[in-house]
């Protein structure tokens, strides 16, 4: 079907004073809701009409939140139809605009993360844009409490604080709704319409469009699994070697091959089908031939002495009083070694450059050292930098 505008607001006094998630009393809809509300407001616009009070509900009963924190990949277990295509963090860098055009041009609205307000600091808000115009977005914002879905708001005049339009926008979490059947109905049209899209960044032409390789330096292998949610073992189908050639079964799976944080649905020669990490992916010359797969090794045991000038992480204030958990292993279902409070410090103890697209992201775990000597791993979606 084609994507219908529903508009929600955390602030709707139905839900406002509901407890997000697993989060503290204080971590209501109204107050941190609004990545929750724009989920809710996109599965809607795809026809499964759920208000957040809802989905607040059935993302418990599939432990689809880290304390109040969303995590993406539930979604996916409550409607099968709606899979995570993309979780991008562009804090640091232009936000993938071709990528998101190409998404809105499809029927496929895209979520992401701004900056709320002109003031010091970031303070997180997430908006669902569903069309362009122009050079700016047109958007489904959940924190005002406004009724008139007809009324037309735009991205740049509310979060851009100055800033040009590809660093307005600081995280993207692409949905592809496998039912949709492409275009949006714009307010105000007398008939669904997809709006002038920007073409899409040309992306080079990989050597080889239908298969890749995995790395040589995932030498513990490489997991296929039936959902990118990395939280569990749970959906692991499949594992393949360093050297194995997998074939991609998404139309733009080329695009992705070694792209940080990117997930790709690839088939592995046991005819497994299934997403694995883009990253430790690399394209095949299609002069040479394919080399025979190394023998897959233990990988070494993770760092144990913090680097010389580490990267420091704070846990996030949304953390309440519940504070953030550091475990034994990556998985909240690991032994709980210490509970930090709101504020405290954690030394990352591995590579900067491979730690800090995990910050902010309820999908990856950091290995961490706390100030009381424990070592372990905390959620990626509970800390920030100082």
């Amino acid at each position: 079907m084609t994507f219908q505008p529903v508009y929600y607001s955390q602030q709707d006094p139905k839900w406002k004073q509901d407890i997000l998630g697993f989060g503290d009393p204080a971590d209501t809809i109204g107050y941190i809701g609004c990545a929750l509300t724009s989920t809710a407001m996109l599965v809607s616009g795809h026809g499964y009409v759920e208000t957040p009070q809802t989905l607040n509900q059935k993302l418990k009963n599939v432990n689809g939140f880290v304390s109040a924190g969303i995590r993406w990949s539930g979604v996916t277990q409550i409607f099968p139809q709606i899979a995570v295509k993309s979780n991008i963090t562009c804090l640091n860098e232009d936000a993938p605009l071709g990528l998101i055009d190409a998404s809105i041009a499809a029927g496929q609205p895209v979520i992401v993360m701004v900056d709320s307000t002109p003031a010091a600091g970031l303070l997180t808000h997430w908006v669902v844009l569903y069309a362009k115009e122009g050079n700016d977005y047109l958007m489904l914002d959940p924190w005002p409490y406004q009724t008139d879905v007809t009324k037309k708001t735009y991205l740049l005049p509310r979060y851009s604080q100055g800033n040009p339009i590809q660093r307005s926008i600081m995280h993207v979490i692409i949905y592809e709704c496998y039912t949709a059947s492409g275009g949006t109905a714009i307010p105000g049209s007398s008939a669904p319409t997809t709006p002038p899209q920007t073409p899409p960044v040309p992306v080079p032409v990989p050597t080889s469009t239908t298969t890749a390789r995995v790395k040589a330096e995932a030498t513990a292998g490489l997991n296929i699994r039936s959902s990118i949610d990395t939280s569990s073992t749970s959906n692991i189908i499949g594992r393949v070697s360093a050297g194995d050639v997998l074939t991609l079964i998404e139309a733009d799976g080329a695009s992705k091959i070694g792209a940080v944080n990117q997930w790709v649905r690839v088939r592995d020669g046991q005819n497994n089908e299934g997403f694995c990490a883009a990253w430790y992916l690399e394209r095949i010359p299609l002069a040479n031939p394919v080399p025979t797969p190394p023998p897959a090794t233990t990988p070494p045991p993770a760092t144990t002495t913090p680097p010389a000038n580490p990267m420091v992480v704070l846990a996030k204030p949304v953390v309440g009083r519940a504070g953030v958990k550091i475990y034994e292993a990556a998985s909240s279902n690991s032994k709980v070694l210490l509970v930090a409070k709101t504020h405290a410090q954690f030394a990352v103890l591995e590579d900067s450059k491979t730690a800090q697209p995990k910050i902010g992201d309820n999908s990856k775990w950091l290995y961490v050292q706390a100030a009381t000597g424990e070592k372990g791993y905390v959620n990626g979606s509970l800390v920030q930098l100082p």
